[in-house]
Parts: C-alpha cells; structure tokens; sequence
C-alpha cells in the first residue's frame, strides 16, 4: 500500500490513531476521553469511528452533548475524511481502530501525525502488540504506549513499562483500571464529565497532555 501523508493545508491538524491489532485494551475509552479532554483545551476535535462494533459510535449517538463530533466509515473513506477535516478547521482527529489485523490500522498509520498505542500490562498484551509496532516503524510514524486498564496491586505496571521502554517510548501517566470509566462510559460520558474530581480525570488530562507534547517536539 502506498505511504503516504495527508496533504498539507493552512491549518495544521494531529491525527492520532489509537491502534493495536488487540481487542479489550480500552481502545473506545481512550478516544472517547481524549476527544472531550481535547475538546476543553480548546481543540476542534472529530472522532472517526473505524471499529466494525461501532462503540465509539454507539457512545456518541446517545450523548446530549454537541462535542465532540464523530463519523463512522469504512477504511477506504478515511483519507477522503481526513481531508475534509482539515478543510473545516478541525485540529484533532482521533481515529478508534478495529480490535483485530486488518486494513484498519495499516490505512489509519499511514495517514497518522502520531500513533497512540494502548497495551494493558501483560506478557500476552505485550507481544500483541509487536505486529502494530512493526508496521508503525515500516510506515516511519512517531508513537508512544499508554498502559491502560492498569490494575493498582502488584508490579505489573513496572514491569510492563520496563518491557515496553524496549520498544518504543511509553506514557509517563497509566490509564488505571477505574470503575469511574465504565461509569462514564455507560452514561455516554467522559470521565470528566461525569466526575471532575475522579482520579481518572487527572490521568486522562496528563496523558492528553503528554502525547500534544511529545508530538510537538518530535515535529
């Protein structure tokens, strides 16, 4: 497939896919999040839904809210998106990949300014990750890891972010296992919406802050 890179516009826009070939690592939660996070620092942000289950989807149909917005399509539409997006202003998009290999994730890499990749802290959730990691390098994109779903006992998150640092760079904010995010997320909420003060507020704005600034100086 062709490398290429969406075309330059007067605006600048950040596309971020949240992308492993893994189904389960909270890939929904993190755009959702991120996308209203971005949203109160200001950003013009569009949620692409990419996932066949379509639960980004499914979230954003039931929300009141008019932000952030979002469009569902089929991987061969997701350039002609992208650059309708730029078009209107957009500044983020936040693209919610598919839970399995396919042509998803290698269209969504291509066209991306900075690969977010979501690995929950396991051996098994680790290595589901090198095919993602593979063809992130092969396209010559920036990424991090964020460690998501994170239990709050034992070293599995040291010992993952020890693994993890091998490969790549990794968040220096984990995604932990809150029951504020399923809370949220079964109200058609983000976590800040739905409570500001939860602990799992602060580590979505961190980890929001943290890929902006990472992206900004690898420029």
């Amino acid at each position: 497939m062709r490398n290429y890179k969406i075309k330059k516009l007067k605006n600048s826009m950040r596309v971020w896919p949240i992308t492993t070939q893994k189904g389960g690592v909270g890939k929904t939660v993190l755009t959702t999040n991120l996308a209203v996070e971005a949203g109160r620092h200001r950003e013009k942000v569009l949620i692409i839904d990419l996932d066949p289950q379509a639960s980004s989807t499914k979230w954003w149909e039931s929300r009141d809210a008019d932000t952030p917005l979002l469009i569902n399509c089929t991987y061969n539409l997701l350039r002609e998106n992208i650059e309708k997006a730029q078009e209107k202003g957009f500044t983020l998009v936040i693209i919610d990949t598919a839970g399995r290999e396919s042509l998803h994730h290698t269209e969504a890499i291509d066209l991306a300014t900075f690969c977010i990749v979501p690995c929950q802290p396991s051996k098994d959730d680790i290595r589901s990750t090198l095919p993602t990691i593979d063809l992130i390098k092969s396209k010559k994109r920036n990424f991090a890891f964020v460690i998501s779903r994170c239990p709050f006992t034992g070293s599995d998150q040291k010992e993952a972010r020890t693994t993890l640092s091998t490969l790549g760079t990794v968040c220096k904010t984990a995604c932990m296992e809150r029951k504020c995010f399923k809370r949220a997320y079964g109200n058609d909420q983000a976590v800040i919406e739905y409570n500001p003060s939860d602990k799992g507020a602060g580590e979505i704005t961190q980890i929001f802050k943290w890929f902006k600034q990472k992206e900004n100086r690898l420029s």
